[in-house]
């Protein structure tokens, strides 16, 4: 019977002698077309393209005990990260087991403590595999990026969806390495400063400029009793002022979020706040007339408040929630 497609995709060599495949079945198998080598003790068997999610489950046989998935592909597992994977090989973390590399993939020894916990059976094509927590992983893919962007992209986008929290990110960026590091660092500087999107924290950088006061960006706006009401993308506390980031094609996708950014528009404007609004397009685009424009509004707010324009610039942090009576 052909049982070539009953078997795992990969068969190492515990596997295969759970299965009881000896070595000339396997030598037979490749030489007629059937398997392929991965690396030596490890096979595909099948006549198919070796993947990434079969690298890493040899990656995580070489790994011995202690191994576990990191960077894109274990981003991956909860849908995080771009669709296409970059450059760099599939990484795995092995507290135990020497450095080792097979074309595609690098199994990296590392003294760094790390948690890992296994997929689940449906987590396809990475099922049941070993993965570190998605703060290390996100560090560890952030590093193979070459431009800034993407690295922002997914620190933002690992955060707004909770999968860590800036301060995981930022424990993990101080205890690995320095080199290549940079974008890195500028992206949890951002969401350490609030950002929650990509267009928060371009809007962020940009803000931060001599004439445009300092600002807190994603504050909690609670009730007496601390009941969460909202959250506004970027406030200056001493002026009332609040600038939101909105998307229109956002907006003219969904009719309810527009309703409901113009309740909360309105619901600020009737508790004394000034409210603007520029979508991400106008934020990323070269021109800095939106700029001139915020900095004109908030020295009108502060003689409209017959209040200083308050000194510094750029973001706060830790700032305490705004109670709306």
């Amino acid at each position: 019977m052909d049982d070539r497609f009953e078997l795992p995709r990969v068969v190492t060599v515990p596997v295969a002698r759970r299965l009881d495949i000896s070595r000339g079945r396997v030598r037979s198998e490749i030489r007629r077309g059937n398997w392929r080598p991965i690396c030596r003790g490890a096979v595909l068997t099948r006549p198919e393209r070796i993947t990434r999610a079969d690298l890493a489950a040899v990656g995580i046989w070489l790994g011995g005990p202690t191994s576990a998935l990191s960077g894109w592909d274990a981003l991956r597992t909860v849908a995080l990260g771009d669709r296409q994977p970059p450059a760099s090989p599939v990484l795995v973390l092995s507290s135990d087991r020497d450095n080792r590399a097979v074309e595609g993939l690098v199994v990296r020894r590392t003294g760094r403590a790390y948690a890992r916990s296994v997929t689940g059976p449906d987590t396809e094509p990475y099922s049941l595999t070993p993965v570190v927590h998605i703060a290390r992983a996100v560090c560890d893919a952030a590093l193979a990026y070459q431009t800034f962007n993407p690295v922002r992209a997914l620190v933002t986008s690992a955060v707004q969806r909770r999968r860590c929290t800036p301060d995981q990110l930022s424990d993990e960026y101080r205890a690995g390495p320095r080199a290549e590091s940079l974008f890195l660092r500028l992206a949890i500087d951002d969401v350490l400063d609030g950002a929650r999107s990509i267009a928060e924290a371009v809007a962020a950088r940009k803000l931060t400029r001599p004439g445009i006061p300092p600002f807190e960006l994603n504050i909690e706006f609670v009730d007496p009793s601390g009941v969460l009401l909202r959250s506004p993308d970027i406030y200056w506390r001493e002026l009332r002022a609040v600038l939101e980031v909105d998307s229109r094609t956002y907006h003219r996708d969904d009719a309810a979020q527009w309703h409901a950014t113009m309740a909360r528009h309105n619901y600020l404007a009737r508790h004394g706040f000034a409210v603007t609004h520029y979508p991400p397009a106008v934020i990323n685009a070269p021109s800095d007339a939106w700029l001139w424009e915020v900095a004109d509004w908030l020295r009108r707010r502060a003689r409209e408040l017959r209040v200083p324009l308050p000194a510094g610039q750029g973001p706060r942090r830790g700032g305490s929630p705004v109670v709306i009576k």
